[in-house]
């Protein structure tokens, strides 16, 4: 059976005898009492997800996923030439003041920092002919003009400042070539998807300072609009302190596994976000959020979250998350595995023949 949020809603208004929903909105009690409940034990039903981030240049962190709670395991994808330990920020500072940055090791560490929000356009391509262009300004990279043609002669050489696309049958193609194009313009601080026609530009740094880019169309028909400006701060998030910096744009870099915290309601016909046997126990805690909000004098939240932990329900909920996997497989390593040097992720393979 799957809780909606509608059914969550209509708890609220059973426990509180009242067709009325409490002014602070319903949906600020189910998010509390949804941020409790992952917070209530470490959840093995929260353990599974994960993301591929990718890394910026000259960016000495990546963002964590915004219902990140605690990493659980972090690793390059590509293992073999690379690795990942995880330190204290202590350290981190060390290693940024003191050692030389290697090609082997990343080292990461997670810190809770404001999230500013970086600049966003979009270019909608409606007709072009060859030679109409795009002159693009990152505003801190020289600009970089891309210049649209039926083909490519020998002397249509990508530079730093000049690159060529190939305009293709359709304008849905020739979208796809330009934000092609414009990924690897290495020397742009932009990355750009597509859907049919339209092309969606992100700035790769966050802040105010992105606002200043530019897209000046010429020839043909392209109309630009920059849909969302950038912002210096915002709300905080975590995010991963790493060293040695990325000297370049690495698409899908670092694989995470990590536990996630609540994710907030959506409208009404939507799911919560919980497995069906943990509905209970949320129901049990959605109802004492609404309670003691409502009527704290009776009994303050606290309390009744008290009462919720030390009963059957929370028990019950505790021991099936526990038996999702009951062992971990054999004992590896022991204490001296627990010591590595720098290089030892390089030796990730055994020499021992398999047997025959």
């Amino acid at each position: 059976m799957t809780l909606l949020v509608s059914d969550a809603i209509a708890h609220i208004r059973h426990t509180l005898a009242s067709e009325d929903v409490p002014s602070i909105g319903a949906h600020r009690i189910l998010n509390d009492a949804g941020q409790y409940m992952v917070n209530m034990h470490n959840w093995a039903w929260c353990e599974g997800a994960q993301e591929t981030l990718s890394l910026t240049a000259n960016q000495s962190y990546v963002w964590l996923p915004e219902d990140f709670r605690e990493i659980i395991a972090v690793q390059p994808t590509n293992g073999l030439n690379c690795g990942f330990r995880l330190t204290t920020q202590e350290r981190l500072l060390q290693l940024r003041s003191l050692a030389v940055a290697n090609s082997f090791e990343f080292n990461g560490a997670v810190v809770y920092a404001p999230r500013g929000k970086a600049a966003e356009a979009t270019v909608t391509f409606s007709s072009l002919s060859s030679g109409s262009n795009i002159v693009i300004d990152d505003a801190y990279n020289p600009s970089t003009t891309f210049t649209f043609k039926d083909s490519l002669g020998d002397a249509d050489d990508d530079t730093a400042t000049s690159r060529f696309v190939v305009l293709g049958s359709t304008t849905a193609t020739a979208a796809a070539n330009f934000a092609k194009a414009l990924n690897d313009a290495p020397q742009l601080y932009l990355r750009a998807s597509v859907s049919g026609s339209v092309v969606t530009v992100v700035h790769q740094r966050e802040g105010t300072q992105g606002n200043s880019m530019t897209l000046t169309p010429s020839g043909g028909s392209m109309s630009v609009l920059l849909d969302d400006v950038g912002v210096d701060t915002g709300p905080v998030r975590a995010r991963l302190d790493l060293w040695p910096t990325p000297s370049q744009d690495e698409q899908g870099r670092v694989m995470v596994y990590y536990r996630r915290g609540w994710q907030p309601c959506g409208a009404d016909t939507s799911p919560i976000p919980i497995p069906d046997w943990t509905e209970s126990l949320y129901i049990e805690i959605v109802r004492a959020y609404a309670r003691g909000y409502e009527r704290e004098s009776e009994a303050p939240t606290g309390a009744r979250l008290a009462q919720i932990k030390q009963g059957p329900v929370y028990a019950a909920t505790q021991l099936r998350d526990k038996e999702m996997m009951p062992h971990m497989g054999p004992m590896r390593g022991g204490a001296v595995a627990g010591v590595r040097a720098m290089y030892d992720h390089l030796w990730n393979f055994t020499s021992v023949a398999p047997p025959s």
